[in-house]
């Protein structure tokens, strides 16, 4: 039951319920947990439509009823209290957008709202990397990009990061020191890759990819497509991403410029002499690209025709390489993991001014989703091993979060006050 503390904290008027319930909270919560509202209403004894009250703010929960309500729903009682984010996130640039079910999308969105909470929070302690992203010169028509656009487009993001014609190590890597921030969601959705947006209010986008029973190389193909977006894609409006026809054209864009930062072109020429399954089979964990992958880079560069692409696809079939993780080195290749994010928390840790505890009660989210958003390891933040946490998290230098394999991807100079 709630205590007098969080009664008073909550600001409870006992005839009008909670004063400073927040009915958006509470779908975003529905939402995330993919429920409808006569579902929810069932599981705390009420009405669909008096669902749709609380949501819409027009009635206030009583004390007992939101304590069931946050119960039922996994989150804590003071996420319901506080202001939801103020920004229309928009445009959503999706993966396989027409296939995907409304809820699902639904449920990722939620967690997009939630990531920018958490960002701005980080923000306000911690100096992330600045954005350093080329600005393309782009056609202000996206229709008006063509394939040999893109190959040259590709070519000079490469070029700027200093690249060269090598294999990317670590896709995520590279995105994230140039200041854009990935998060992988475990979202039980098959036909949901990725997405990609930008928050207007704190100058950042966003990339994300679905890592539900995920492959190494998909994944890494994911984050390049979602980086395709952000480099060709910065002038497309809301509008023009909802529309189907737009919506297939931009998604053939953005998969062609992950091909073409992947696996660049003079470089692909240069190694493919002869295109088999068993040559791509053989690059496939040097470049860290699929199979599948490489045979449509082989037709997009006009090394094979359409007769001998499908030839190689049903040769694929045969071997049983198509689908998820049948692909030679499938299981073998890690998969790659965002860092940005994660060591921000554990710069706060390590500073030792604040517990896991204070995490989660500035975050005011579920362990479980700051975890995924995080990707910390599932439990890291669970009230069982808040002690052994804090205790090594006290005890350690402040974090510098020096990479070893290729440098820095977030400076840490300790806490700062925001003028």
């Amino acid at each position: 039951m709630l205590n007098g503390d969080l009664l008073g904290r909550l600001n409870v008027q006992m005839a009008k319920g909670v004063a400073n319930f927040s009915g958006k909270r509470l779908t975003e919560a529905r939402l995330a947990r993919g429920l409808f509202k006569n579902v929810l209403g069932d599981m705390i004894g009420v009405s669909s439509a008096a669902i749709g009250r609380y949501e819409a703010d027009q009635d206030k929960p009583h004390p007992e009823r939101l304590e069931d309500l946050a119960s039922k729903l996994s989150f804590p009682i003071e996420f319901f209290t506080r202001p939801p984010w103020p920004e229309k996130i928009e445009p959503i640039f999706w993966r396989h957008k027409a296939a995907e079910t409304k809820a699902a999308r639904e449920m990722t969105e939620q967690r997009m709202r939630w990531l920018c909470e958490i960002f701005d929070v980080l923000e306000q302690e911690i100096e992330f990397p600045d954005l350093n992203v080329p600005k393309l010169d782009l056609p202000e028509d996206f229709r008006l990009i063509s394939s040999s656009m893109i190959e040259e487009y590709a070519e000079q993001v490469r070029s700027f990061w200093r690249l060269r014609e090598l294999p990317i190590r670590d896709m995520i890597l590279c995105v994230e020191s140039a200041g854009v921030p990935v998060v992988m969601l475990d979202i039980p959705s098959e036909k949901q890759d990725g997405f990609f947006f930008s928050s207007q209010s704190l100058h950042r986008p966003f990339i994300g990819v679905n890592i539900h029973d995920v492959t190494s190389a998909r994944a890494r193909f994911d984050v390049a497509h979602e980086l395709g977006h952000l480099c060709l894609h910065r002038m497309v409006t809301a509008e023009q991403e909802r529309n189907q026809v737009s919506h297939k054209i931009l998604e053939q864009q953005a998969h062609r410029f992950a091909g073409a930062f992947l696996f660049p072109r003079a470089a692909f020429l240069n190694e493919v002499g002869v295109p088999s399954l068993d040559y791509f089979s053989a690059l496939k964990k040097r470049w860290g690209i699929s199979i599948a992958a490489m045979i449509a880079r082989s037709y997009d560069l006009g090394m094979i025709d359409s007769d001998m692409k499908t030839y190689l696809y049903i040769s694929m079939s045969k071997r049983k390489w198509r689908g998820r993780r049948r692909e030679p080195f499938d299981d073998t290749m890690a998969l790659e993991r965002p860092r940005m994010l994660r060591r921000g928390i554990d710069a706060l840790l390590g500073a030792g001014d604040y517990s896991t505890q204070d995490i989660r009660s500035i975050l005011c989210l579920p362990p479980s989703e700051i975890e995924g958003i995080l990707s910390l390891s599932s439990g890291s933040l669970s009230a069982g091993i808040l002690s052994k946490i804090d205790h090594i998290a006290r005890k350690r230098a402040p974090v510098t979060a020096e990479d070893l394999e290729t440098g820095n991807v977030i400076t840490f100079p300790g806490r700062h006050v925001r003028t």
